[in-house]
């Protein structure tokens, strides 16, 4: 057999679905090894499940970069936040690509050399307050604590398919202005306060309901529930809202916690999903390695009303 008909065999894997909303955890698979055809599969596995668990993988930080590269067009933190962030010094210290961000609470001359620490990070999709939010995002764990540090995810689709439906036709044509006041670590982006009126500062506003561009399905997109806004709305109005849409969407039945392992990798749909971390011992030592794909400004699509749901929440009831 020729190596190029070798290079399209699919490679042998195996797929379980976790018992929750979301997620199926793939088996027998190291993703620095796939060829283009089986890359194939994981991407519709991934618009199918949302999450995608991959235990004991051996790739390195650049062949993360490589990775992420076959799901679109990686973006850095610097060009997302727009600004220089020479003050995470830990692709120098671990002389990593620009593509990484690492997620770590090692510091360094008592100063953080990543980003997030060891605190509890709140519900949020990543870089909502961007004009287009990223699409796949993914992680990799270099060392993980014994204890905490747990990572949850939620089904968005889900979340608007269950919504009744005088609600959806109530919130259909409605966008949320996503402003960057605080990060998911809750602490106060450099230049804002949280005396801001959310009414009068920039940032862009994205759909409630969320159309998927490869799907086809809706979701609820919230991005993060500090500094948003329902435009229109007075700010008791807008803020009723939110606690309602939040309350549903983050409720333990689309919810899947994953309790890392060195070597995980984690793939996500951060359009159609939002996550959350829980805290950790700060004397534990926590190194992930983050990158991400550029997203796409999202809409509602015209009759989204009628639009067919997402099948991977009826799949879990199936099971």
């Amino acid at each position: 057999m020729s190596n190029k008909s070798a290079e399209h065999l699919p490679d042998k894997f195996s797929i379980n679905l976790e018992n929750a909303a979301l997620g199926a955890t793939i088996h027998n698979l190291e993703l620095s090894l796939i060829s283009d055809h089986t890359f194939k599969e994981i991407h519709n596995l991934w618009l199918n499940h949302i999450v995608l668990i991959f235990r004991n993988q051996k790739s390195t930080a650049e062949e993360i970069v490589k990775l992420v590269k076959r799901f679109g067009k990686p973006i850095t933190s610097s060009n997302l936040h727009e600004r220089n962030l020479n003050e995470r010094t830990a692709n120098n210290l671990f002389d990593l690509p620009p593509e990484i961000t690492v997620v770590t609470n090692l510091r360094q001359n008592d100063r953080p050399v990543g980003i997030l620490g060891d605190g509890e990070v709140v519900w949020h999709s990543d870089f909502s307050f961007k004009k287009q939010p990223t699409a796949a995002r993914m992680l990799l764990a270099v060392e993980i604590p014994k204890e905490g540090g747990h990572t949850y995810f939620t089904n968005c689709y889900a979340a608007y398919d269950t919504l009744p439906s005088n609600l959806k036709q109530y919130i259909s044509g409605k966008t949320i202005k996503q402003a960057n006041i605080v990060d998911t670590a809750m602490q106060i982006r450099p230049g804002a306060s949280l005396n801001m009126d959310i009414r009068e500062i920039p940032g862009p506003s994205h759909p409630i309901i969320s159309t998927h561009p490869e799907t086809g399905n809706n979701m609820i997109f919230l991005g993060r529930r500090h500094s948003a806004y329902v435009n229109g709305l007075s700010i008791e109005e807008s803020e009723s809202l939110l606690d309602e849409l939040w309350k549903h969407t983050t409720q333990s039945e689309f919810t899947y916690k994953h309790e890392w392992q060195t070597g995980d990798i984690v793939i996500w749909d951060n359009r159609a999903s939002l996550h959350r971390r829980d805290s950790f011992n700060s004397n534990s030592r926590r190194i992930l390695y983050a990158a991400q794909v550029e997203g796409h400004a999202p809409f509602e699509s015209n009759k989204s009303l009628e639009n067919p749901s997402h099948p991977r929440y009826s799949q879990y009831f199936k099971k």
